[in-house]
């Protein structure tokens, strides 16, 4: 099973590119999953300096605020569940 808590490589904590990293890397953990249930629509917007982070699935919102990247995953698996 993958670590989605060691993905991100370490760096400096407030490094002025946190956000730009965390949503690539968010983007390329949720891709494999995206693909396996052919969904094409989906993207990762972080707004307000971190304050507001939104998983999109086919135009649906999910807040990821202050989530680590499992919860992500987690957060959308369970999308994925609940619309079968």
């Amino acid at each position: 099973m993958k670590d989605f808590y060691s993905v991100m490589e370490k760096g400096e904590v407030g490094a002025a590119d946190y956000y730009d990293k965390k949503r690539e890397t968010v983007l390329e953990t949720i891709k494999p999953i995206c693909e396996a249930f052919e969904i094409t629509d989906y993207g990762y917007e972080i707004k307000d300096n971190g304050q507001v982070e939104i998983l999109i699935v086919e135009g649906t919102g999910l807040d990821c605020t202050c989530n680590s990247i499992a919860a992500t995953v987690r957060t959308l698996v369970h999308h994925i569940a609940s619309r079968l």
